[in-house]
């Protein structure tokens, strides 16, 4: 595989999950990553696994100036920053009404904050350059999906959805194409504590018409594709990896474990 050869990228939320299968393919398609992540022992084993085309730098993506760093970084180390890929985000289930003034703050700085940094300084530094790039943010179902408990994550999502498009109409022109990428349920060490509970387990794979849970290599692929040339008019659009799940609707979590317990 070399779709991605010679091509500089920054990949965040790289440790594990979704944004360590990116890195890694992204690596196995011939390009180099620098990996960022807020958690420092899981990117320097998995910046050691992935060898000399990775560089870890351990980065707050709420922090624009870390995110700025972090691609100054791959444009020093690599020569050019031809790919960022905003992953980092997180979410948390809790009912509307008690969802604290702090937590919807914290979900929104790093969810939708964080890539608004990311495509903001990438695109900037893709600029000066004055040459193409590539810039994919990982979205979710729940941008278009509602879920109970979930109005910070659906919001942020949705956020992330409409920064793509922006990005896509305001950078289209020079030469820099925005996309999405939006993952229905994923199996990773952020879902796990979920699935491995199986009223949880059976919510979810009840409204996948596939019934299973999608694999991140599998969203890795994906992005692989839309970073290289194959993909040079895919421009703006969020392609929803999900197993067929938006064909039916979001598990309503809270009631289901309600009924459960």
């Amino acid at each position: 595989m070399d779709e991605l050869k010679g091509k500089g990228a920054v990949v965040t939320g790289a440790a594990s999950g979704i944004g360590k299968a990116i890195a890694t393919a992204f690596i196995e398609a011939g390009a180099s990553v620098v990996l960022c992540d807020v958690n420092a022992k899981a990117l320097d084993e998995v910046t050691r696994e992935l060898g000399d085309r990775a560089i870890g730098c351990l980065t707050d993506v709420s922090d624009e100036v870390q995110v700025q760093g972090a691609m100054i970084t791959a444009c020093d180390s690599f020569g050019s920053l031809d790919i960022v890929v905003n992953c980092a985000g997180f979410g948390a289930i809790t009912p509307l009404t008690e969802l604290s003034a702090e937590k919807w703050s914290a979900v929104q700085a790093v969810t939708l904050g964080g890539v608004f940094f990311g495509v903001k300084n990438g695109a900037r530094i893709m600029i000066e350059q004055g040459r193409p790039g590539v810039i994919i943010n990982i979205s979710s179902v729940n941008a278009r999906q509602a879920g109970e408990g979930q109005v910070a994550y659906c919001a942020a999502k949705a956020g992330v959805d409409m920064i793509t498009r922006c990005g896509a109409l305001e950078l289209g022109g020079r030469g820099i194409r925005v996309v999405g990428i939006a993952p229905g349920l994923v199996e990773t060490p952020l879902t796990r504590k979920e699935l491995d509970n199986p009223v949880m387990r059976d919510l979810f794979l009840g409204v996948i018409p596939m019934n299973r849970a999608v694999a991140a290599e599998e969203i890795a692929a994906a992005a692989v594709f839309l970073a290289s040339d194959k993909a040079r008019s895919i421009n703006g659009d969020t392609i929803a990896i999900d197993g067929g799940s938006l064909t039916r609707g979001y598990p309503a979590l809270l009631t289901g474990l309600k009924v459960a317990s």
